[in-house]
């Protein structure tokens, strides 16, 4: 498959690129749409977010931003400069359940495992070597780190971050915009857009 990599200046698309050759897609440009941010070297040729032709609009696009906010407004900017399809990437690596479901736009990043009746939503990156168990719920450009760890019948909903290494325990509802800390261990639910920390996880303070 021929693909764009679009907000591509980011040091996170090389882990996407690395993941399209094992895959055997075929990385036609690495869009720069803010010149300020350098795409790395390793990546595609790069294409100046001005200069993309007919043919590269009407290819899927993928975006490696990191965290939430950035990949809901690159998506949305690939949308608005005439990109139709944003591609669904899962590196051959990674385990994800026949059951399993994933939105538009989404990336599962090396050795991740993705249980039973796990439902990611658009635009979410689940990073590398994370463990989703089952039936899951991550909502809109929901967010890992890698190595996260979530158990079975969590909700992470839109725009939420997990750090590096967090754990996340049965039933957990993580709220929109929240961010769980680096590390942190969660055992209950954490509210929209407020901050945790530690093991076990505080509050650190609203977003």
């Amino acid at each position: 498959m021929r693909f764009i990599l679009y907000a591509a200046g980011t040091l996170h698309a090389s882990e996407l690129a690395e993941s399209a050759r094992r895959l055997d897609w075929e990385l036609v440009a690495a869009v720069r749409n803010m010149p300020e941010f350098p795409v790395p070297g390793d990546v595609a040729p790069v294409v100046d977010v001005d200069d993309l032709s007919p043919e590269m609009l009407g290819l899927p696009f993928a975006v490696a931003q990191t965290t939430p906010e950035q990949r809901r407004a690159a998506i949305a900017d690939a949308h608005r400069r005439g990109f139709a399809t944003a591609a669904t990437l899962v590196d051959p690596t990674s385990t994800v359940a026949s059951t399993a479901t994933l939105g538009a736009g989404c990336y599962v990043g090396a050795a991740a495992v993705l249980g039973a009746a796990v439902r990611a939503g658009a635009g979410c990156l689940v990073n590398r070597s994370c463990s989703i168990a089952h039936h899951v719920v991550l909502g809109d450009h929901a967010t890992t780190g890698p190595g996260v760890v979530v158990a079975g019948s969590c909700r992470i909903d839109d725009q939420a971050f997990l750090g590096t290494g967090a754990v996340l325990t049965p039933g957990v509802h993580v709220g929109e915009g929240a961010v769980v800390g680096a590390g942190a261990v969660v055992l209950s639910d954490v509210e929209a857009r407020t901050v945790v920390v530690g093991n076990p996880a505080r509050r650190l303070r609203r977003r």
